[in-house]
C-alpha cells in the first residue's frame, strides 16, 4: 500500500525511512501494528510542528492527549486533513450534532468524510426523517456515515416513495 501510495518514501535513504518509522512508534504506534503504514505515510507529509498544531487543535476541543493519541491511532490519514477542515468538522459533531467527544474518539473516521458533500447532506435526511418520524428509531448519523451513496439513497430516501421527494431535496440542499 505504501509503495502504491507514496513511492517517494521508497527512495529516501534508509537511514531518512528508519526516522519516518521512528517517528510513527514515538507518537504510539507498534510495529505489529498495520496501521503503521498509515502512519509513515502521514508522518512523511509532516512535519514534528505540524503534527503538534493538529494535536493542540484537538485539545482545543476539550479532547485529552490520550484521546488525541487513540484517534492518531485509529486513522492516521485525518492528521494530513486541514486545520480548517478539522476544525469545522469538530464544530460540526460537537455543537451542531451533539456527539459526545468519546464517539468522535472511537469513530475519528468521521471527520475525514467531506462535510459539504457527505456529512451535512445525510444529516440534514435524518432531520427530516427525524421530524416526519418515518422510522422508529433514526439511526445515528455516524453510522450513516459509512454507507455509500447507492445504498444510504436506497435506505433512506428511495423507501420512502410518499416523501422520496423531501428527502432528496434535503439531500441536494437545494
Amino acid at each position: 500500500m505504501l509503495l502504491k501510495n507514496e513511492p517517494r518514501v521508497f527512495f529516501m535513504p534508509e537511514t531518512a525511512l528508519r526516522g519516518l518509522i521512528s517517528r510513527a512508534i514515538d507518537v504510539g504506534f507498534s510495529v505489529d501494528s498495520r496501521m503503521l503504514v498509515h502512519a509513515v505515510h502521514t508522518v512523511s507529509c509532516m512535519t514534528d510542528e505540524t503534527i503538534s498544531k493538529k494535536f493542540e487543535l484537538f485539545r482545543s476541543f476539550g479532547f485529552s492527549v490520550d484521546e488525541c493519541m487513540q484517534m492518531f491511532r485509529r486513522a492516521p490519514r485525518l492528521f494530513a486533513a486541514s486545520e480548517g477542515k478539522l476544525k469545522f468538522g469538530m464544530e460540526f459533531f460537537l455543537y451542531d450534532v451533539k456527539l459526545e467527544r468519546s464517539v468522535l474518539v472511537s469513530r475519528p473516521t468521521c471527520l475525514t468524510y467531506s462535510m459539504g458533500e457527505r456529512v451535512i447532506p445525510r444529516y440534514r435526511v435524518l432531520q427530516v426523517i427525524k421530524c416526519k418520524r418515518l422510522l422508529k428509531k433514526v439511526p445515528s448519523l455516524h453510522n450513516v456515515l459509512h454507507l455509500t451513496e447507492e445504498k444510504f439513497i436506497e435506505k433512506f430516501v428511495s423507501r420512502f416513495t410518499d416523501d422520496a421527494e423531501e428527502l432528496l431535496v434535503a439531500y441536494r440542499g437545494s
